[in-house]
């Protein structure tokens, strides 16, 4: 049980970094990847794969929901803010493709497994 608190911590720890760094001035953000769509992916896909590792028993369609609001809901906070960030809806497209990736590889971890969850 331990373990899965830990699991769960990091996944809100990454949750929060990745909101903290999306809110960032467009130059001060960190990278991993030059472009862009790419570190989306990076971002969306770890967070989805632990999300469904994490709640093995959720439904997929209300993890994806979830994940997806927050992927929107990013995009709307940077319209609505200056530090020259704006909205770009290929960047939630592109997180909506890391999150069903994300999802499905986490379906798959857990079936080849065995295990419930991540911390077993």
């Amino acid at each position: 049980m331990h373990a899965q608190k830990i699991f769960r911590t990091l996944f809100w720890l990454l949750l929060g970094i990745i909101l903290a760094i999306s809110l960032m001035p467009a130059g001060d953000a960190p990278t991993v990847f030059a472009n862009d769509k790419l570190n989306h992916g990076l971002a969306f896909f770890t967070l989805s794969l632990m999300a469904r590792l994490l709640w093995t028993r959720a439904h997929v369609a209300s993890l994806f929901v979830l994940l997806m609001a927050f992927g929107g809901a990013i995009e709307i906070l940077q319209l609505s803010m200056g530090f020259g960030r704006d909205a770009d809806w290929m960047d939630f497209a592109a997180d909506i493709a890391a999150i069903l990736l994300g999802l499905l590889a986490g379906r798959l971890l857990w079936s080849m497994t065995g295990k419930r969850s991540i911390a077993e």
